[in-house]
Formats: C-alpha cells, structure tokens, sequence
C-alpha cells in the first residue's frame, strides 16, 4: 500500500478519534470513542501504523485537556490486540483485498475492551483515586457504587462494561470504514490500471 495513503487514513483516523473523544463525553452516553478508528487503521495499515494513531490521537487530546498521558496504554493496547487478532486470523500480505470479517473486528474490540478495562482501571485507581474525571462515564461507577457500596469494585466493573460497549461499537464501526476503504483502494488501483 502506497505511504500516501497510510498518511492520509492515519490522518482521518486521528481526527475522528479527536473528535469522538471530545464529543462523546460532551453527552450523556458511558463511552469514551477516542480510539473509534484504530482498529480500522490497524487493519489497512498494520500494527506501527496503529500504534502511531494511538500516540497522535492521545497526544492531541492531552494538549486540549480531554485526557491525561498515561491513559495512552489503553489506546496502544487497542492497537497490539487488533494486529494480533489478524495475524491470528491469517491476514494475506495485501490487506486491500477487504479479506477481515466482521468476526475478526467483534475479536478485536473484544480483546481491546478486557485490556483496556484493565490498563484504564488501574491508571483510574493509581492516578484518580477510583474518582473518573469524565461525567459520562463516573455515572455508571456512582450507580454500582450505591448498589455495592464498594468503589473499587464499581470502578472495575463499570470499567469492564463501558470498554465492552466502547470498543464493539468501535470494532463495528472501524469494520464498515475497512471495507470502504477497502474498495476505495481497489477502485482506485483499477482506474491507475486501465486510464
């Protein structure tokens, strides 16, 4: 695959995390989104490539005060599960074939969500004390915190459910943009190839 077009897509998929990480906590919805695209960029442009999104992504986000540094593990983790997930499932040499399935995706947002979950809730209780910055996300930990009294195991519970949600709808969403992509890559090889 030609650099121009990995730029390009680390680009777009840096910006739509920026922006789903600004916006989504805006709102009342428990998810973070700021890593919405990179398992798709994963998947077209390999594991660096990913790894480079994650860094970009958090790094934009910390200088605009929507996340701290460390927090960039979990968005990182994103990435190595992602590529692990496709080399697992055999990805060809050419990813532009659109060969992932939707499996190979709900794969990878799983294994994203359990380390996310559990990299993010031990920066969360580290650095935050249990106490989530976010409002978005600090509800679900209040309303298992008044039903289980435990502010530790509200934290990691919520954890886990808010990354499962997070990176599904990411894995589903990063899926429909891999196979435009994909096709956008063969559409253009094939109009280089015959004009």
């Amino acid at each position: 695959m030609k650099t121009k077009f990995k730029i390009l897509f680390l680009i777009f998929a840096t910006a739509v995390n920026c922006l789903g990480g600004i916006f989504i906590p805006q709102t009342a919805i428990p998810l973070y989104m700021d890593s919405v695209l990179t398992i798709a960029v994963t998947a077209c442009c390999g594991l660096w490539v990913g790894i480079l999104c994650a860094f970009l992504s958090n790094g934009i986000m910390y200088l605009f005060d929507y996340t701290m540094l460390p927090f960039v593990i979990c968005h990182i983790s994103t990435a190595v599960c992602a590529a692990l997930v496709f080399r697992k499932v055999k990805v060809p040499e050419n990813p532009e074939t659109g060969s992932l399935t939707i499996e190979a995706f709900l794969w990878a947002g799983l294994w994203a969500a359990i380390a996310n979950a559990v990299s993010g809730n031990i920066l969360v209780d580290i650095l935050l004390s249990s106490r989530s910055e976010r409002m978005n996300t600090a509800t679900p930990v209040q309303g298992l915190y008044i039903a289980t009294k435990s502010l530790f195991f509200a934290t990691y519970l919520s954890g886990i459910l808010t990354n499962l949600a997070d990176k599904l709808i990411s894995a589903v969403i990063s899926f429909f943009v891999y196979k435009a992509f994909s096709k956008f890559i063969l559409f253009y090889k094939l109009k280089k190839h015959h004009g």
